[in-house]
């Protein structure tokens, strides 16, 4: 019911309103009046143009690795530039900033603003990604922050109040830090790991894309109250169930009683994650095409999107053989899938540490390890230096045309 009378109010607003209220309440560059009746308010023309001036990105996860393993995140920052990335995709859970859907954290605002200006003094563009979430239940997920209540839409369900604590999440966060343009909402919500069920069993892929369109929806409008200028980003996917779940997705908006019949009320920029172990440049062009016809299929126009992880671990394809899909993925990009702004590179540093989810997750990055326990040189590898770069560091900062030394977190 409630699904219902937001989407005749949402018509009766649409009909009735002029370009002028439009303009008022948000930002509408680019837009003609059709443009709004036929897309919505938060349709924005230039956002369907990928700028690939940032296509070599990079991923930071600069809170934890300074929080937790002891890695100074001005020197990480600085290593970024030398590499010649453009674009960063910034970890910021709200459980980070702060401890319920309403209180900052003390000192951790003043900690970001630190790390953003930062990251903004060497010109990056910034994602900011949040997959975290807050739950008042105690449920047997109930400590996760990734957890997610099953679908229940009765009214004064526990369901409609996390969704609203989620939006009022979103909503203060983004008021905090007005200088953030680009905010990520959750993260690989298409798999169990990033949508564990709070009352525990799994989600099947139908039920997640059931609750992420109603996450979307709602951070999204969360964020735009808070910030007119803000550009929401989807959550990126892990590709090999991408395009069924997107399908979902544009289902639940198109049904009668959704909460908006416009994509861009949910998402305005999409993402997702091709990781490839057994990459070919014509499986690559291939897959991220066949996502993509999704969007433009159901939307009837054109969508950027920012692949916010794709990387290669040493456990699993080797350290020259890596160098070579590094190279042959950007060029690839850049020569046939014209509608990506950037790849994010996953990820700085190996973290011989790591405990998520498999032996992998240790060998992601460009960099070794710079600050590993004692414990955990047991992972290193054969070539290890504390913090030196890998072979394919340079072919990256090559490719990016990065200039500096590569050598600030070697010990």
């Amino acid at each position: 019911m409630l699904k219902k009378i937001f989407a005749l109010f949402a018509v009766v607003l649409l009909l009735g309103v002029t370009v002028m209220t439009a303009l008022a309440c948000n930002n509408t560059k680019n837009k003609t009046d059709d443009d709004l009746l036929k897309y919505g308010p938060n349709y924005r023309k230039e956002l369907e143009t990928a700028d690939q001036q940032y296509l070599y990105g990079m991923c930071h996860g600069a809170y934890s690795d300074y929080a937790w393993r002891g890695i100074d995140y001005v020197k990480g920052m600085q290593l970024i530039k030398n590499m010649g990335a453009k674009s960063v995709r910034f970890w910021m859970h709200c459980n980070w900033l702060m401890s319920d859907p309403d209180t900052f954290i003390e000192g951790r605002i003043e900690l970001f603003k630190d790390m953003i200006q930062k990251l903004q003094s060497h010109g990056f563009q910034i994602i900011a990604m949040n997959h975290s979430n807050f739950h008042k239940s105690g449920l047997p997920n109930s400590d996760s922050s990734v957890a997610k209540p099953s679908r229940d839409l009765s009214e004064g369900s526990y369901y409609l109040q996390w969704l609203e604590d989620y939006e009022r999440t979103w909503y203060n966060m983004v008021k905090e830090f007005p200088e953030i343009t680009y905010w990520e909402i959750d993260n690989e919500s298409n798999i169990d790991t990033f949508f564990k069920k709070l009352e525990g069993g799994t989600f099947t892929l139908k039920q997640r894309a059931e609750i992420y369109t109603d996450m979307l929806f709602y951070a999204s409008r969360g964020i735009h109250r808070a910030n007119p200028n803000a550009i929401t980003v989807l959550g990126g996917l892990v590709s090999s169930s991408a395009v069924q779940f997107l399908e979902y997705i544009y289902e639940n908006i198109k049904a009668p009683d959704s909460w908006s019949p416009y994509p861009d009320d949910y998402f305005q920029v999409a993402a997702w994650h091709p990781y490839m172990n057994d990459f070919t440049v014509d499986k690559f062009v291939r897959v991220n095409q066949e996502i993509y016809d999704v969007i433009v299929r159901n939307e009837g126009k054109n969508k950027k999107v920012f692949f916010t992880e794709l990387g290669w671990s040493e456990h699993n394809v080797k350290a020259d053989v890596i160098e070579e899909f590094i190279e042959q993925a950007y060029q690839a990009t850049k020569e046939h899938l014209k509608f990506v702004e950037s790849i994010h590179y996953f990820t700085l540093t190996d973290h011989l540490g790591s405990s998520w989810s498999t032996v992998q997750e240790k060998y992601f990055g460009m960099f070794y390890d710079p600050n590993p326990k004692q414990a955990d040189l047991q992972w290193a590898q054969e070539n290890f230096v504390k913090g030196g770069p890998k072979p394919y560091a340079y072919k990256y900062q090559e490719l990016a045309g990065g200039q500096g030394p590569l050598d600030l977190f070697q010990k």
